[in-house]
């Protein structure tokens, strides 16, 4: 049966110097208005969401500017609320575009006939689902499904609350404000240069790493650690809702141990909002290591279910642990400075 009300939302808007005049129905298109200056290069995305009984027909049309992508996430109640029963999906397009696909919902979940669901669509940098441009939901009715209305494409997993990375691939944010390895040390410099020369491979963060930093390459690599680089080892959590967040904390179980010998202390931050999600960061301060290669292993459980408003974790659900490592090395510094030790964690 075709749909009966078909959820249509149409959007126009400029990336910089917004002003937005959407209307209440989803069936109109929003007018835009943009501001004086503002920038005249402009992205759009068409929706057409279909609730099906066990899958979801998202439909999608538009043009979008380089460096962003569209990403969506089915939920099982009216206007984004119930529970998540996709991941983020990222759909990766550039000018102009069309994009259909069939996905099925996690495991077990269904939209009973009669039943509203409700899909959140952004649009956001590629490497950073936080950093948007655009964000909408819009309900369907469950009265039937429907053929997709383009070539049918692939989204992919835009990851989780797991790590400091929101989309993946995408950057990870420093305890300490922006981002680690935001000079991209993986970049050479030129051989001559003015003033003083950074190392290839040293990072402007070097000694802040992070703890999951082998599942996150380029973006997390430790680069160039010297002997004499106060190092801390960090990792964090986001979700949508500050409740959320309360509720990892209380359940969260985490088990981090470098070279085998467990972390500690930890620092817990407060909860922060940089982005459109509420995160906290733990951090762990180890100071000056001897040379050598070092391990990190980290493990996360939870007590009882939770969510992160995009995902369930926890026990019965599909993420009932995260496993992650990080190997990175120390080198001598190149001054020969005379260092203090943290043995701790020294080789054996």
């Amino acid at each position: 049966m075709r749909k009966l009300i078909p959820a249509i939302l149409c959007v126009l808007l400029f990336v910089f110097g917004i002003s937005l005049n959407i209307g209440s129905a989803q069936s109109t298109t929003p007018t835009i208005t943009p501001a004086a200056g503002s920038a005249a290069s402009a992205s759009n995305v068409t929706i057409f969401f279909v609730a099906c009984d066990t899958a979801t027909i998202m439909n999608l049309s538009g043009t979008m500017e380089a460096g962003y992508d569209v990403y969506y996430q089915v939920f099982s109640g009216a206007n984004g609320s119930g529970t998540a029963i996709t991941s983020l999906r990222r759909v990766e397009v550039n000018g102009a575009f069309t994009f259909s696909e069939r996905l099925a919902y996690n495991s077990g979940a269904t939209v009973a006939q009669g039943g509203t669901a409700s899909a959140r669509v952004i649009m956001a940098r590629e490497t950073d689902s936080s950093s948007t441009i655009f964000d909408q939901t819009v309900n369907d009715l469950q009265d039937g499904c429907a053929n997709p209305q383009n070539q049918l494409g692939t989204s992919t997993d835009a990851g989780s609350g797991s790590s400091g990375a929101e989309a993946a691939g995408g950057s990870i944010r420093s305890p300490f404000g922006g981002f680690i390895n935001s000079n991209t040390p993986a970049t050479p410099e030129p051989i001559v240069v003015i003033g003083a020369r950074r190392e290839q491979g040293r990072s402007d963060s070097a000694g802040v790493i992070f703890a999951e930093c082998d599942q996150f390459l380029p973006q997390a690599a430790p680069g160039v650690v010297y002997d004499n680089d106060n190092i801390t080892i960090f990792w964090s959590w986001f979700a949508r809702t500050e409740q959320q967040i309360n509720d990892h904390l209380a359940q969260a179980q985490y088990s981090v141990t470098l070279n085998r010998a467990p972390l500690g202390p930890v620092n817990v931050s407060p909860i922060t909002q940089p982005t459109a999600n509420r995160w906290v960061f733990y951090t762990v301060p180890i100071g000056s290591l001897t040379p050598g290669t070092y391990g990190i292993e980290f493990r996360l459980n939870w007590a009882q279910k939770i969510s992160d408003g995009y995902d369930d974790y926890g026990p019965g659900t599909d993420n009932e642990e995260i496993y992650s490592t990080c190997t990175f090395t120390v080198t001598r510094n190149p001054n020969n400075q005379n260092v203090t030790y943290n043995q701790m964690y020294s080789l054996r």
